[in-house]
């Protein structure tokens, strides 16, 4: 959008009118001032604390409106970006071709911990790697992403792959609380994003029990743009359907779209879509990748 695109005639009139009503209470202070009596006093005073309140309120009011219509405005817009072009509403504008930054979420946003998660649970080493084969390991982990099957379903599976230790399969995965952990630079980052005039949406297999088990590792939800979980949906990466779902719902264009995930085949799909895509080995290493890319925090 032309960062020159003439501002809408009734916000030139609500500045107008803004401006005339502040002018009009510094004159008026002023007169008093000078020429009142000292009868004057209280009208005075008023009109002092009326030309500090009415600047105030008005701020207020901008900021409010900025925040039920998710729209900027000179009161939300971050000192930050003031050096930045934006539309008409005080979005920021993303310089370069980017406009969508794209993440999944384990390993990448949080941690998947499912080694610690095992080790609280009080298994020794030998133990957790014959359980990690029976679950993690397994084609069936995928299943908690597809969500089509209960969380007992699905135990029940695991312990098909490894009957001798289905008590022990049974006892860890009766629930997944606490497997997924925070990463304290997730939400600085997508705030960094967005600040800078990035849509930031997610793409992740992920299970609604890891979701619901974890929910201060997925706090950062809340700071996105929104994005699909895997089981919402019953599609899992890498079947392009889920990408394309989320070019649908989020009128995404791919060549504006850049995907980071730490999972090779991932990436692949997106670019054999059209999208930009970037491997995550480290928070640093993605950074310098995005900047690389015209994607400035």
């Amino acid at each position: 959008m032309n960062n020159n695109e003439k501002t809408p005639t009734y916000k030139r009139v609500l500045a107008m009118i803004g401006l005339i009503l502040i002018a009009g209470l510094v004159i008026a202070f002023l007169c008093v001032a000078l020429f009142g009596g000292p009868g004057s006093k209280d009208l005075f005073m008023g009109l002092a604390g009326a030309i500090v309140a009415v600047p105030i309120m008005l701020w207020l009011l901008l900021w409010g409106l900025s925040a039920i219509t998710g729209r900027h405005n000179i009161a939300s817009l971050d000192a930050g970006s003031s050096n930045k072009q934006h539309d008409k509403f005080g979005n920021v504008i993303p310089d370069g071709e980017i406009d969508t930054v794209v993440f999944d979420i384990g390993n990448v946003l949080t941690d998947f911990a499912w080694e610690g998660f095992l080790k609280a649970k009080g298994y020794d080493d030998e133990m957790i790697k014959r359980i990690a084969r029976a679950t993690v390991e397994s084609d069936d982990w995928v299943e908690y992403d597809k969500g089509n099957l209960t969380n007992d379903e699905i135990v029940e599976r695991f312990v098909e792959n490894d009957p001798e230790i289905g008590d022990e399969l049974k006892n860890a995965f009766q629930n997944i609380d606490g497997i997924i952990l925070k990463r304290e630079k997730t939400i600085p980052w997508i705030r960094a994003l967005k600040a800078a005039g990035y849509k930031v949406l997610y793409l992740s297999n992920f299970s609604k029990q890891a979701l619901e088990g974890c929910p201060d590792a997925m706090a950062f939800l809340e700071e996105t743009d929104g994005g699909i979980l895997s089981y919402r949906d019953h599609v899992v990466k890498p079947d392009p359907a889920i990408y394309h779902l989320l070019e649908e719902r989020y009128d995404l264009t791919p060549a504006k779209t850049v995907f980071i995930d730490d999972t090779p085949v991932n990436i692949e799909t997106a670019r054999n879509l059209g999208w930009k895509g970037i491997i995550y080995k480290d928070y640093k290493q993605t950074v310098e990748e995005l900047s690389e890319m015209g994607v400035q925090l």
